[in-house]
C-alpha cells in the first residue's frame, strides 16, 4: 500500500475513533452554537475560525453562528461569552495572549483562570512586520535606520491594545530604539487596510492574513517574529536574521467555554474539534494560509496558558506599557 493511502487510511480512522469518542460522551448540541469573535470580521482570527466552524457543524448537527465583537483589546467578546449559556452553546476563540491580560489592565470584566475553561488550542500563525510599499525599505534593517534617522515620521497600525501584535512591535521598537506614531484600530481588518491604503505605514500581523498582499505586491514583508523561517513564507527572514534575536512572538489560538459548561459537553466539543482539525482539506486550507495545527486536550490548553502568563510576567514591566 502507498505512503498516501496508509496516511489517509490513518487519518479517517483517527476521525471515526475521535467522532466515536463524541458520541459516547453523551452530550450533542440541540441548537446553534454561538461562536464568539472577539476581533471585527476580516482578521486572521477569521481564516482560522469560518473554515473551522464548518467543520464542526458537519460533525455536530448544529451550525456554529458566528459573532465578531472586537473591541477593547477582546474584553468585550470575552465577557460576552463569560456570561453566555455554560452548556456547551458558547463558545469563543481567541489568542493565548489573555493569559497575560490581568498584568496589563487593572480591571478586567472576566477571569479568564476562573470563568473560562479551555477546549483545545487549534493553531499558530507567526507574526510577520509589513510595511506598505511607498515606504523606502526592502528590510528591517533598513526600516530601523530610516525610523532612527527620522523618530516619529512613520506609524504603526495597532490592531488591538495588549495583542501580540502590538506587544511584537513594542519588543520592536524596545530592542532596536525607534520610536514611532501608533494608530490604534478596534482589530486586524481596520488595521490592515490602513496599511493596504498608505494611510499607516507599517503594522505586525499574522502570517495567515498578509500573504495574499505580498504576492500582490501590496504589502511588503520584513521579518517574521521567529527565530526559525515560516514553511509558509520561506523567502521571508526571521528578526533574529535581522539583528534582534529578542523579538520574537506568535499567534497561538485556542477554543474556550464558560466554565461551567459540563464535562461532558467539553469532551464531545473537544472531540469534535480534534476530528475538524484533522481534516485533510482544512490542514492544507490552513497550512497554505500559514497557519500551524497545534491540537491539544483541555488540560494541556490550561497548563499553556500559565505557561504564557509566567512568559511575559518578566518583560511587561520593562514595555513601560500604561494601559488603565
Amino acid at each position: 500500500m502507498h505512503r498516501r493511502t496508509l496516511l489517509a487510511t490513518a487519518t479517517a480512522a483517527l476521525a471515526t475513533a475521535i467522532e466515536a469518542r463524541a458520541q459516547s460522551a453523551g452530550w450533542a448540541p440541540n441548537r446553534p452554537i454561538r461562536l464568539i469573535i472577539p476581533y471585527p470580521p476580516g482578521g486572521g482570527t477569521d481564516t482560522l475560525a469560518r473554515p473551522w466552524a464548518e467543520r464542526m457543524r458537519v460533525r455536530l448537527g448544529q451550525p456554529l453562528v458566528i459573532e465578531n465583537r472586537g473591541g477593547a483589546a477582546t474584553n468585550i467578546g470575552m465577557e460576552a461569552a463569560a456570561r453566555g449559556t455554560a452548556d456547551g452553546h458558547t463558545l469563543v476563540i481567541n489568542a493565548d495572549n489573555i493569559a497575560y491580560f490581568p498584568m496589563l489592565y487593572r480591571n478586567m470584566p472576566y477571569d479568564l483562570f476562573r470563568d473560562f475553561i479551555p477546549i483545545a488550542y487549534m493553531a499558530e500563525t507567526p507574526l510577520v512586520v509589513a510595511i506598505n510599499p511607498e515606504v523606502p525599505a526592502r528590510t528591517l534593517r533598513e526600516f530601523v535606520a530610516l525610523a532612527k534617522a527620522n523618530p516619529e515620521k512613520y506609524s504603526f497600525a495597532n490592531p488591538s491594545v495588549g495583542s501580540p501584535h502590538h506587544l511584537g512591535f513594542e519588543l520592536l521598537a524596545r530592542e532596536a530604539d525607534i520610536k514611532l506614531v501608533q494608530a490604534q484600530y478596534r482589530g486586524g481588518g481596520p488595521a490592515m487596510n490602513d496599511v493596504l491604503a498608505g494611510h499607516v505605514h507599517l503594522g505586525v500581523f499574522s502570517l495567515g492574513s498578509v500573504t495574499q498582499h505580498f504576492a500582490a505586491g501590496k504589502l511588503r514583508p520584513l521579518a517574521v517574529l521567529s527565530t526559525q523561517r515560516s514553511p509558509a513564507a520561506p523567502d521571508v527572514p526571521t528578526t533574529a536574521e535581522e539583528g534582534l534575536p529578542r523579538v520574537v512572538n506568535a499567534l497561538r489560538f485556542l477554543v474556550l467555554a464558560p466554565a461551567a459548561t459540563p464535562p461532558e459537553a467539553i469532551a464531545a466539543l473537544h472531540a469534535a474539534t480534534l476530528a475538524s482539525l484533522n481534516d485533510p482539506e482544512l490542514r492544507a486550507q490552513l497550512t497554505q494560509a500559514g497557519f500551524t495545527i497545534t491540537p491539544s486536550t483541555p488540560d494541556q490548553a490550561a497548563a499553556m496558558l500559565r505557561e504564557e502568563r509566567d512568559r511575559w510576567a518578566p518583560i511587561l514591566p520593562g514595555l513601560n506599557l500604561n494601559l488603565g
